[in-house]
C-alpha cells in the first residue's frame, strides 16, 4: 500500500541508499550525502513509501509567483508502483499549482518523458548542456488554464 508524507530532507539520502532508479543515479549521486540530509527545500514536497521502501521524493520548487518547477527522485523499485504514483502526483501538483508548471528529463531517458506526458505536460525543447555533466535536458510544462 502507498503511503504519503510529508517530505523531509534525510528521506533523499535514504532513497539513494535504497536505490535510485538507473536513469537518476548520476544526477543524484552528485549530491552530498551531508547536503540532502540537512537542506531545507523551497515549496512543497511530499515522499510516498511502500511500507519502509521509499518509492519518491518529489515537490515544487517556486520560481516566482505563478510559475514553478516539479522535481522528482524515483526509487528502482518505483516501477511496481507507478500506478499509485502517477495518481498521487496528480493530486499533489492539482493542490495548489502555479500558473505554469516545468519540468526537465534528461534527453534519452523516454520513461520520464512519457511520464510527464501523462500528466498533462507538453514538450517546449531541448536544452544543451543543461546537466550537471553537460548532457541535454528536455524541458516540458504545464500551463494551468484560468
Amino acid at each position: 500500500m502507498l503511503t504519503v508524507e510529508v517530505f523531509r530532507p534525510y528521506h533523499v539520502q535514504l532513497l539513494m541508499a535504497q536505490g535510485v532508479q538507473p536513469a537518476q543515479t548520476r544526477q543524484v549521486s552528485q549530491v552530498p550525502a551531508n547536503w540532502a540530509s540537512v537542506a531545507q527545500v523551497p515549496g512543497p514536497a511530499l515522499t510516498a513509501r511502500a511500507g519502509d521502501r521509499l518509492l519518491l521524493c518529489g515537490g515544487i520548487m517556486p520560481v516566482g509567483p505563478k510559475m514553478g518547477v516539479l522535481w522528482a527522485v524515483l526509487s528502482e523499485a518505483a516501477s511496481a508502483h507507478m500506478l499509485a504514483l502517477h495518481r498521487a502526483t496528480l493530486r499533489f501538483i492539482a493542490i495548489a499549482p502555479p500558473r505554469r508548471l516545468e519540468a526537465t528529463v534528461e534527453k534519452g531517458f523516454p520513461q520520464g518523458c512519457r511520464w510527464l506526458e501523462l500528466m498533462g505536460f507538453r514538450f517546449e525543447g531541448e536544452m544543451a548542456c543543461y546537466g550537471l555533466d553537460d548532457e541535454t535536458h528536455l524541458r516540458f510544462a504545464k500551463i494551468r488554464a484560468d
